[in-house]
C-alpha cells in the first residue's frame, strides 16, 4: 500500500472524538483480550498514521493524533507498565494479559522519527514520551538474542541520546547494536517475519540517527540480515526455505515478495492469495540489497545445495536446495505456531510452491509444549518428537496451565501438503505418498503411542490440502498432566523427484529407559523418552 492509499483508508477512518482512526482488531491470540474483528483504534497504526500526516503536510491533524497518542502512554515510572503503550486505546496495558512491553520500542521508534524529521510539533510533548519509553526499554534491557527488538531498541535509544541530549542512551544503544553484531548468527533465525522487519530498522536508522559510527554498525548489521535471506531464499518457487523461527504465514507475503523483487533486481512473483495484506506503508526510504548478494536471489549457485548453519548454541539448521524444490529442517526445536521446524516447498503446474510441514496439533491449535529432533541428508529428513512440561499450550510462557495439567481433547502429528492439485495415497506397511505436479514427499511413519495407547496412521484430505497423520487421542476432554505424558512418535520424509522410487528401508525405534532411538536410511535421531522440562 502506498503512504497516499494508507492516508486514504485512514482519513475514512479517522474518529475526531477519539482523535485517532479506528480498525478491526487482529488478535495474534496473546497479550490483548480483545476478540479479533472488534472496532478499536491502534496505537501503531495510528502513530505510522501521524508520520504519514506529517510527510503529506497535514500538521494540523497529525498534531491531534500525536496529541491522543502520547496521552496513551505510561508515565509513571514506579508503575510496572512504565513507558509502554497498549495495543489499543480501548486496553491500557494494565488491562492487557499481559501487556507487551515491546510496544516502547515500536511506538518509540514513530516518535524519534517525527522529532528527527518534523521537530517536536507538541511543544516538548513528544520528546518527553520518547524520553519515558527510552527510560522503559533501558529498564528492560533485552539481551541481543531477541533478534528484533534488540535491534529496535538499540535505535530507538541511540536515537533518542541524540535528539534529547541524552549520551547516556547514545551510548547504550551503542552497546545493545555492540552486543548483537558479536553474533556469528540470529537466534531468531532465518525469519521470513523478523528478516523484513530488521531490514526496515536498519532503513529507519538513517532517518532517526546521525552519529556516523553508529550508522556504519547498522550497514553491517544490514547487510548481515540479506546475507541470512541470500543463503536460504529458493528462486524456484518465490520463497525462504525452511527451517523458520518466526513465521506468521506459510508463504511470503505479497508485500514481502514485492520488496525482495525491487532491492535485489529478482524476477520474484507473489504466490496469489496468501494470508492477510499488511496495510502499513514504509514510510522510511528503502535502500537496496548489497550487489555482491542480490545475484542470489535470481539463481542457485549450483544446480543442488545443501546449507548447515549453526544458528544459536547448538540449534543448527539443515536445508536442502534443486532448482524447482527444497526441504529444511532444525535438530531440535518446539512447535510453536511462529515455528517451522520441517518445512518443504516445491513448484508445481499448477501451483508455484507448494508447501510440506510437520506439527503438532493440541485442540485445533499447533502445541508449544512438543518437541522434535531431526536430521537430515540431501532431500531426505528424519523426526522424533517427545512433550514436555512447564511450558505454555499456545503460547511458550503466556498461558502455561496450573501444574502443566492440560485438557486434551484432541492430539495428533500431521504431516501436511498444502496448495492447489495435491493428492495422497497410501503405499502399504506405514509408508504414505503426498504428491503435487511430478513431485511426491514420502512419509514413512514409525509406531506412535501416547500415555501407552498406540496410534493409527492414516491419511487425511481437506480442500487444497492432504496429510498423515497420527490420532494420539480423540475424545472427551481429560485432565492430562504433562509431567507424565509419554508420547512416542517418529517419520521420516524424502522429496522425490518423477520416477524416483521410495526407499525400502523400514523406519526403526529402539526404546530405552531414557531416551527413543529412530533410525531410518542412516539418518538417526535420539529423543527423551518421558517428558522434559520446557
Amino acid at each position: 500500500m502506498t503512504p497516499e492509499e494508507f492516508l486514504k483508508v485512514q482519513d475514512e477512518r479517522y474518529d475526531p472524538e477519539h482523535r485517532l482512526p479506528w480498525q478491526l482488531s487482529r488478535s495474534n491470540g496473546y497479550h490483548t483480550t480483545i476478540p479479533a474483528g472488534t472496532r478499536v483504534h491502534d496505537t501503531r497504526a495510528s502513530t505510522d498514521y501521524a508520520i504519514a500526516l506529517l510527510q503529506a503536510g497535514r500538521l494540523d491533524r497529525a498534531k491531534d493524533v500525536l496529541g491522543a497518542i502520547v496521552g496513551l502512554q505510561e508515565r509513571d515510572p514506579l508503575d510496572d507498565h512504565y513507558g509502554i503503550w497498549g495495543y489499543f486505546m480501548e486496553e491500557p496495558p494494565q488491562a492487557m494479559a499481559p501487556a507487551d512491553w515491546n510496544w516502547a520500542d515500536f511506538i518509540g521508534v514513530r516518535l524519534a522519527q517525527v522529532l528527527a524529521a518534523h521537530g517536536d510539533v507538541l511543544d516538548g510533548r513528544i520528546a518527553e514520551a520518547l524520553r519515558h519509553a527510552a527510560l522503559s526499554i533501558f529498564r528492560r534491557n533485552v539481551g541481543p538474542r531477541y533478534t528484533n527488538i534488540a535491534l529496535l531498541g538499540s535505535v530507538t535509544c541511540a536515537s533518542a541520546g541524540e535528539l534529547l541530549g541524552t549520551p547516556e542512551f547514545l551510548a547504550y544503544g551503542r552497546r545493545k547494536l555492540a552486543a548483537m553484531l558479536e553474533r556469528d548468527a540470529f537466534a531468531e533465525y532465518n525469519s521470513p517475519a523478523y528478516s523484513p522487519f530488521l531490514l526496515e530498522i536498519c532503513e529507519r536508522a538513517h532517518v532517526v540517527v546521525r552519529d556516523q559510527g553508529f550508522l556504519e554498525q547498522i550497514e553491517v548489521m544490514r547487510e548481515r540480515v540479506w546475507a541470512a535471506l541470500a543463503e536460504r531464499f529458493h528462486p524456484g518457487t518465490g520463497q525462504l526455505a525452511g527451517p523458520h523461527a518466526r513465521a506468521y504465514t506459510d508463504w511470503l507475503s505479497e508485500e514481502l515478495t514485492c520488496y525482495l523483487a525491487a532491492q535485489t533486481g529478482a524476477p520474484i512473483e507473489p504466490r496469489p492469495g496468501v494470508g492477510i495484506r499488511d496495510d502499513t506503508p514504509r514510510l522510511v526510504p528503502t535502500l537496496p540489497c548489497p550487489p555482491r548478494l542480490a545475484g542470489r536471489f535470481a539463481r542457485l549457485p549450483e544446480p543442488e545445495v545443501q546449507v548447515r548453519t549453526v544458528f544459536d548454541g547448538q540449534t543448527t539448521g539443515t536445508t536442502w536446495l534443486s532448482e524447482d524444490a527444497t526441504l529444511g529442517t532444525v535438530n531440535e526445536e518446539f512447535a510453536w505456531v511462529q515455528r517451522r521446524p520441517l518445512l518443504g516447498y516445491w513448484r508445481t503446474p499448477e501451483d508455484p510452491a507448494v508447501v510440506l510441514r510437520a506439527r503438532i496439533m493440541h485442540n485445533g491449535h499447533d502445541l508449544t509444549a512438543a518437541w522434535c529432533r531431526q536430521a537430515q541428508d540431501g532431500p531426505r529428513a528424519l523426526a522424533g518428537w517427545w512433550l514436555t512440561y512447564d511450558s505454555g499450550d499456545f503460547h511458550p510462557n503466556l498461558d502455561k496451565p496450573e501444574g502443566s495439567v492440560f485438557d486434551v481433547g484432541d492430539l495428533r502429528l500431521r504431516v501436511t501438503l498444502r496448495g492447489r492439485g495435491v493428492r495422497g495415497r497410501e503405499l502399504g506397511d506405514g509408508v504414505f505418498e503426498l504428491a503435487a505436479g511430478r513431485r511426491r514427499a514420502v512419509v514413512h511413519t514409525g509406531a506412535a503411542a501416547f500415555l501407552g495407547e498406540p496410534a493409527t496412521w492414516a491419511l487425511t484430505t481437506g480442500e487444497d490440502e492432504v496429510a498423515v497423520e497420527a490420532v494420539l487421542y480423540s475424545g472427551p476432554r481429560r485432565p492430562v498432566d504433562f509431567h507424565h505424558a509419554v508420547l512416542r512418535a517418529g517419520f521420516a520424509v524424502e522429496l522425490l523427484a518423477e520416477g524416483a522410487e521410495p526407499a525400502a528401508q523400514a523406519l526403526l525405534s529402539a526404546v530405552g529407559e531414557e531416551e527413543v532411538r529412530w533410525s531410518w536410511g542412516g539418518l538417526e535421531v535420539a529423543v527423551p523418552a518421558r517428558p522434559t522440562r520446557f
